[in-house]
């Protein structure tokens, strides 16, 4: 081989070098994915919707009252609702509703172990509260299985807000 055909057959495998070492250089440089995996924080919902306690440990023969509340940002905003308190009516007794002094029209329907409400209020429901009812303890073990279930909500907009309300797992303690 003479050395002009040497030296061009060299430059050519140093070139194709220099290429391939260019693109692992770049592919390098372009794959920038973190090495750890990225934590994506759960939204919280827009509204949740809980059952409060008077008396989270009431005993046998006491009186307890169970308020319905909406907490988050649009729990103002909320402007009528329809609801149902699913209760063991062997552990608790239903009494009655309780009045609520803020200008809300509210019905219930109580029978044996279910209250289905409704309730509105032109100018939202201040603070979150939709209804409370008032009840006796046969047997305290019951108020661990009040359940909640909300079938409509609507905003003061109209808008049905009933999609992105979330219901607490467990009554909680009423601060007053």
């Amino acid at each position: 081989m003479n050395m002009p055909a040497m030296h061009t057959a060299m430059r050519t495998s140093i070139e194709h070098a220099l290429g391939a070492l260019s693109l692992v250089v770049v592919a390098a440089v372009a794959c920038t994915e973190p090495r750890t995996p990225q934590r994506v924080a759960t939204p919280t919902p827009a509204l949740e919707a809980r059952l409060e306690l008077s008396d989270s440990l009431p005993r046998a023969g006491s009186e307890i009252t169970v308020r319905v509340r909406l907490r988050g940002d649009a729990a103002d905003h909320i402007a009528s609702f329809t609801q149902r308190l699913s209760y063991d009516s062997t552990g608790l007794r239903y009494v009655e509703d309780v009045a609520i002094a803020d200008g809300a029209t509210r019905v219930s329907n109580p029978t044996a172990g279910l209250i289905r409400s409704a309730g509105l209020r032109a100018d939202g429901f201040v603070g979150g509260v939709l209804v409370e009812y008032k009840f006796i303890v046969l047997d305290p073990s019951a108020v661990r299985r009040l359940r909640l279930a909300v079938d409509e909500l609507h905003e003061l907009s109209h808008a049905d807000a009933s999609k992105s309300v979330q219901i607490a797992d467990k009554p909680v303690m009423r601060v007053p």
